[in-house]
């Protein structure tokens, strides 16, 4: 059985980076869009990824999924950006419109204690791409992460492998993002990294 990791795409640019990264590792990715979910297969699925999106979570027509279903799959979840913001509007937390842009260049200051950022520097340098930010966790969540001008840069679910971050890990701007990926990947998630390209090219 083929292990996978599914990204759940609402529209990023940044998407096809995201697995191109994973499969780097040797660990199978595949893309799904948000609004094709009931093609999900559940079959090897080790872990969950939430892309980023050029919307807002609070736009009326933003695009959105059953974070309840997504949730009860019971496999660990990285949100990325309108990821991250997704996972904090439909939990009860909060999310409002940033005084100013937030792009470009930023030193994250990460928990060493969180599995996610094992074996990064106490100040890494970061790459954001948002008009929103978080103001306010959904009860029980930690804060994990933050910048000197984002607080929740980064959070964890309270008794979940279900994390969130205001960042793009999958950008070579983000200097420490493919440990990050990493930690997820082959640590939270429990892949064996053993899949290559060629593996693809014998089953298909």
């Amino acid at each position: 059985m083929r292990e996978k990791i599914a990204i759940i795409d609402f529209g990023s640019q940044f998407t096809q980076l995201i697995a191109r990264r994973i499969r780097e590792i040797n660990v199978y990715s595949e893309i799904l869009p948000c609004y094709k979910l009931s093609g999900l297969d559940t079959t090897g699925l080790k872990g969950i990824i939430l892309s980023g999106s050029p919307h807002s979570v609070l736009d009326k027509d933003s695009p959105m999924i059953d974070m309840q279903n997504i949730l009860g799959m019971n496999v660990p979840i990285l949100g990325v950006c309108y990821g991250a913001q997704l996972l904090v509007h439909l939990n009860g937390g909060t999310v409002c419109p940033s005084d100013h842009r937030e792009y470009g260049r930023a030193m994250l200051s990460p928990d060493a204690s969180c599995d996610l950022f094992a074996g990064l520097p106490e100040s890494s340098q970061v790459w954001m791409s948002h008009g929103d930010t978080i103001t306010a966790l959904p009860v029980g969540a930690a804060n994990v992460g933050g910048t000197n001008d984002i607080a929740n840069a980064a959070f964890k679910m309270g008794g979940k492998e279900v994390y969130g971050i205001q960042f793009h890990p999958e950008v070579t701007h983000s200097t420490d993002g493919k440990s990050i990926i990493k930690n997820f990947v082959i640590d939270i998630c429990g892949t064996d990294a053993s899949w290559t390209p060629e593996h693809f090219v014998t089953e298909t």
